[in-house]
């Protein structure tokens, strides 16, 4: 399976405000393919404390990079983009159905490269309910 030649660039776009550099591009065993980026571990943790991540990996910390991995089956379509703690296709399923169609369609490419930033940052930084919202 082929990425369109400006796709890792334009992700590289997205997920570089929150400390992702691309890593690679490669082919997976059922002929689909994978796109990596890293993130230096403790600043990225600094950054985003409520995650996690550092727990995750209790004494094995810190790892050498943080990964967000993003996979496509043979045909071309997003079906999985991880980022350590957290499921990014889950999560913009359960929260934002629109999102989701976007980040599972390679229809625009450079719209979906969008869809994973914003997904990244709304999952990273979720809106906190107003606290007068439970008390009316």
């Amino acid at each position: 399976m082929q990425i369109p030649d400006t796709y890792p660039d334009a992700l590289t776009d997205e997920l570089a405000p929150y400390g992702f550099e691309f890593s690679s591009v490669s082919a997976d065993e059922e002929g689909g393919a994978i796109v990596a980026f890293l993130a230096e571990p403790e600043s990225f943790v600094r950054a985003n404390p409520g995650l996690g991540i550092a727990e995750s990996y209790g004494t094995a910390w810190p790892p050498a990079n943080l990964r967000l991995l993003l996979l496509f089956d043979r045909f071309g379509d997003p079906f999985h983009i991880d980022f350590e703690t957290i499921d990014l296709m889950s999560w913009a399923a359960a929260a934002d159905p629109g999102l989701h169609a976007r980040l599972s369609s390679m229809a625009d490419p450079a719209d979906e490269a969008a869809a994973v930033g914003e997904a990244l940052g709304a999952a990273l930084h979720p809106d906190r309910a107003d606290a007068d919202e439970y008390l009316e």
